[in-house]
């Protein structure tokens, strides 16, 4: 399994440099090595969902009224997860995001919640407080991004999100 995340990180390190390159957008190091390790991170259906009881999907006007009133180190981590998803479902699965809330709402939810993070990041954490900060200032850049990786390639033109998904899974499972 160590060398299809490491595949996943390089196919995903790969396709941002090239869309990059394609949108004539520069990020900060860390940006870049955060959207890749997100990438490869939540590639993995259950991992979108983590920290969430099993099964449930709760919307993020609800993740937002628990971390308005959760303790600041556990907002930190419902904020970050609020972002990371938002951005990787707006990137790499619009239509679905569409049907359920709206592109800019899940734009506007992401980029605040980023906003959050950067807010809550201990001062002796600049370094992560300015990465969250970038995020979530470059937040509708950063899903034209995923969009433009997401149909990197010949390859996945076509094929539905399903689809897509479905194959990432089996790379991961099997390499191929």
């Amino acid at each position: 399994m160590l060398v299809a995340s490491a595949s996943m990180r390089e196919y995903f390190r790969e396709t941002l440099t090239a869309a990059m390159r394609r949108r004539a957008v520069r990020l900060s190091e860390n940006a870049q090595v955060y959207l890749v390790n997100l990438c490869a991170e939540l590639s993995r259906a259950e991992n979108l969902f983590a920290g969430t009881e099993h099964g449930e999907r709760p919307a993020l006007v609800e993740q937002l009224a628990r971390a308005q009133e959760a303790e600041p180190h556990e907002a930190l981590r419902i904020y970050k997860h609020m972002g990371d998803s938002s951005l990787y479902l707006t990137g790499f699965f619009r239509e679905s995001v569409e049907d359920a809330g709206g592109v800019e709402y899940y734009m506007s939810m992401g980029g605040g919640a980023y906003a959050n993070v950067a807010g809550l990041m201990r001062p002796t954490a600049a370094t992560s407080s300015a990465l969250f900060a970038e995020l979530s200032d470059r937040f509708r850049e950063l899903v034209e991004l995923l969009i433009a990786m997401s149909l990197h390639g010949d390859q996945t033109r076509g094929l539905d999100d399903v689809r897509v998904l479905s194959l990432v899974e089996r790379f991961e499972r099997t390499g191929d």
